[in-house]
């Protein structure tokens, strides 16, 4: 029992000091860029050694992927959790709830700071750039699902591929983000766009 225990504490600590370097990461990442993030640095903000460090990750690059991949996973997860709240087969509620997606994404001016950074740092560094295709693409797919569902849920066919169509909500998103803080209310126009690019026009009457 006493060994099952210490395991368990062992996985706890070590989601902890993921957690905290991630943390720290982000943090970093927004306040001096991620060319300017160390290794070095980013232990001493978190308050670990570098072996703590490279016990959690095998670099820099495979961090900064999980803190992409943390947030869009969080924001899947958000809006599958919105889509399950809507009682019936209703198209027109479900577009506002899309809307209310794109209206309260926590952490805008953070998150928009952070995907810019992650953006050009894979457009300067091809290495990187393989693995955030790669990560995005898993996202994409995670996402692409959740499309499929929703047109099933209301029983209408999708007007174009799903691929296409998770592509299309993926930039609504990220424009939302990037637009945050400029003092503009576009998440009505947004869904506008996407209910055509997924349901054609919504029928008269």
């Amino acid at each position: 029992m006493s060994g099952e225990t210490t395991t368990k504490s062992r996985r706890q600590s070590q989601a902890e000091t993921r957690a905290k370097l991630i943390e720290s990461a982000e943090r970093l990442m927004i306040a001096h860029s991620i060319p300017a993030l160390s290794v070095r640095q980013l232990c001493a903000d978190a308050g670990f050694t570098q072996g703590a460090f490279y016990s959690n990750f095998e670099s820099k690059e495979l961090l900064l992927l999980e803190v992409m991949e943390g947030h869009l996973a969080e924001q899947r997860d958000r809006l599958e959790d919105l889509a399950a709240s809507i009682p019936e087969a209703d198209i027109d509620q479900a577009m506002q709830t899309l809307a209310a997606w794109l209206a309260d994404i926590p952490d805008r001016q953070a998150w928009a700071a952070l995907a810019l950074e992650l953006q050009l740092y894979a457009f300067r560094n091809p290495e990187f750039r393989a693995q955030y295709k790669a990560a995005e693409a898993r996202v994409t797919a995670q996402f692409r699902v959740l499309i499929e569902g929703l047109a099933a849920q209301f029983g209408q066919p999708l007007r174009l591929p799903a691929d296409v169509i998770t592509e299309t909500l993926l930039i609504l998103w990220h424009t939302a983000v990037l637009r945050s803080g400029d003092g503009t209310q576009p998440e009505e126009s947004y869904v506008k766009v996407f209910r055509q690019i997924m349901f054609g026009e919504p029928s008269a009457g």
